[in-house]
């Protein structure tokens, strides 16, 4: 657990996904978890082509044909 998740945890903080946990899905098939902006919950399998800082949104998920954005994720799963 990186150093920012242990302190939103300590704090109650659901923030979602960090960058640095992200960055350990780069290259790989995963299946991913995440709410919309209406609350929604959806799930998507994606090849993660990059992860990036958009300043004022905060960290996203790249595929092909989306990002995702990381306060959004619920759960993430590698697929073998």
């Amino acid at each position: 657990m990186t150093h920012a998740r242990q302190c939103a945890v300590a704090y109650g903080v659901d923030a979602g996904m960090f960058i640095p946990d992200a960055k350990q899905y780069l290259g790989r098939n995963i299946a991913v978890a995440y709410r919309d902006r209406h609350g929604n919950l959806h799930m998507r399998s994606m090849h993660v082509h990059g992860v990036a800082f958009v300043p004022v949104y905060g960290g996203c998920l790249i595929s092909e044909g989306e990002s995702i954005w990381l306060n959004a994720v619920i759960s993430i799963s590698a697929i073998e």
